[in-house]
């Protein structure tokens, strides 16, 4: 079942204080919200409460629920999962959701469903990215939420969200609204949301960032300061600076002394290559270098350009000198914090919801925003916004399963489930109303406080939470620079054979020409429209 997190009275009347202030310096402003369908569809409301009824009668439903989650987060979903089926049986309901853990990722999640499309071996209810989702439109796999989300009837529609206002973060809400049959409809409720976020070991990081002059450090409580807007030339003059010493030196932490191991190939890794590209590029080109679609929801694909070109030359030549790279160039890690763990690494770029694992009990974790490649009124910041949103495929489905799943989507979303949620993994809430509960501001503001001064209760939520809690706060600094890349019919084929191509060009020594050469071929066998621009 379900924790509660419970605030004790000194924490209640401390956060009252300290809440506006921590809020303000961490960033975590986020834009109303004006997202709502472009054509809400309530026509069927009556048959859809018919439906309800019936299953609150006792009806007898169960559904599948396939998603693709690691234990780490695969065990607060179960928990969620148990606590909807115990309050669905105390109101009368006979629910059961069969959840399937889909091995190979996001990825693998999406060819199970399109592999088993046309036995009908799919499940109700599934995850997935807008991308995923437009395969499942030309399948006819897809159904549209409109009826659901905006039902007359309030025991079906989805709180907080009407024709006139949203409570869902706009950003996230936007993604989902995709055309079906000509219309733009509701093709997916936003649940997991993440971004990327820099992670370092300040143990060692600190000081060579105040050696640098990109950080302060006061005399009097002998603490360095936050490294705030930080840019890709000090992310590489800080990764220089480990390999030029990296046979001298060291750093302490909890009375034990560490140095740079002696096999480490790169101080910086950054996780996902077709991330990467795409980022890079809008900080330094703007949007529409990588695709573009049209009022037809056709896309193309603009990768291959001068612009981008210049781009991934200037950070080649820092990979060839040894500074930064992905983790497959490091060994056999898979992410950067593989690398971290052993101080083979020393900073890593990364989703939010990697948070735990990049945390040791070998130095100091500290969290900052993804680099920029300036700052400004013109700069073209940009982190990707990521995460997959919940879709009720309707092929293998029944009307009592879609509404059975359509609850547990109610559930799931809620403001109380996604602070829970965002608690245990490190996701952001997908609500507005969420990130103003008192419980998430608990949770933005937990690794500020001085352990010391608190009960043995409240310690232990802090140690527990503490790192999560740092993610979050450099994730929502962010909130500005998110960016989402238009979905249509093959878009995720393009973002698969991107991280091929980007590994061409960074593991396998091939130039920007050849590598995007062979994407544009590989992209064209797939009747994926192509522009090659100067």
């Amino acid at each position: 079942m379900k924790k509660k997190i419970i605030l004790t009275a000194a924490m209640t009347l401390a956060l009252g204080v300290t809440l506006t202030a921590c809020n303000q310096s961490a960033g975590t402003s986020v834009p109303s919200n004006t997202g709502a369908a472009t054509q809400p569809t309530t026509n069927n409301s009556n048959e859809l409460k018919e439906i309800y009824d019936e299953l609150k009668a006792g009806k007898k439903v169960s559904f599948e629920f396939w998603h693709s989650f690691g234990d780490a987060v695969s065990a607060p979903l179960k928990e969620l999962i148990e606590q909807f089926e115990e309050e669905m049986t105390a109101k009368g309901f006979n629910i059961t959701v069969n959840v399937t853990n889909k091995g190979g990722g996001y990825d693998g999640l999406r060819s199970s469903i399109n592999l088993g499309a046309d036995s009908g071996s799919i499940p109700t209810l599934a995850l997935g990215y807008p991308d995923h989702f437009a395969d499942y439109i030309k399948q006819d796999l897809l159904q549209p939420l409109d009826s659901y989300a905006y039902n007359s009837y309030e025991e079906i529609s989805l709180d907080g969200v009407t024709s006139t206002k949203n409570d869902f973060i706009s950003t996230y809400w936007e993604e989902t609204q995709m055309i079906i049959n000509g219309q733009t409809r509701v093709a997916g409720i936003p649940f997991n949301k993440s971004t990327e976020i820099m992670y370092y070991n300040s143990s060692m990081v600190d000081p060579i960032l105040y050696k640098l002059g990109y950080i302060t450090y006061d005399e009097s409580t002998k603490t360095y300061g936050d490294w705030i807007n930080p840019t890709w030339e000090q992310l590489f003059a800080v990764g220089k600076y480990i390999n030029d010493n990296k046979t001298t030196l060291t750093y302490k932490h909890n009375n034990a002394e560490y140095s740079v191991d002696k096999d480490m190939r790169f101080p910086i890794y950054v996780d996902s290559q077709s991330n990467f590209f795409i980022t890079t590029s809008r900080q330094w080109n703007g949007a529409g270098k990588y695709t573009t679609i049209d009022s037809d929801g056709k896309g193309t694909v603009t990768a291959y350009n001068n612009a981008n070109k210049a781009t991934q030359e200037y950070f080649l030549d820092k990979a060839k000198n040894n500074i930064f790279q992905f983790p497959g160039a490091g060994g056999t890690g898979s992410y950067g914090s593989s690398y971290m763990a052993t101080n083979k690494a020393f900073i890593s770029i990364g989703s939010t919801a990697g948070v735990k694992n990049n945390a040791s009990k070998n130095y100091y974790l500290k969290t900052t925003t993804v680099p920029q490649k300036e700052y400004g009124a013109n700069a073209n910041n940009a982190v990707i916004q990521q995460g997959t949103n919940l879709a009720i495929l309707k092929k293998a489905s029944d009307k009592y399963q879609m509404m059975a799943s359509w609850l547990l989507i109610k559930f799931l979303s809620s403001s109380e489930s996604q602070v829970y949620f965002s608690t245990q993994t490190g996701y952001l809430p997908v609500r507005q109303s969420a990130r103003e509960t008192e419980e998430f501001n608990k949770l933005l503001n937990c690794y500020k406080w001085n352990f010391s001064s608190l009960n043995a209760e409240d310690k232990m939520y802090f140690s527990q939470y503490a790192e999560v809690s740092k993610g979050i706060n450099s994730a929502l600094a962010e909130t500005n620079y998110y960016y989402t890349d238009p979905a249509f019919n093959g878009s995720s084929i393009v973002r698969d054979e991107l991280e091929t191509c980007v590994n061409d060009m960074y593991l396998y020594g091939k130039t920007f020409d050849q590598a995007m050469t062979a994407f544009y071929n590989t992209l064209a066998k797939s009747r994926i429209t192509v522009k090659k621009g100067e």
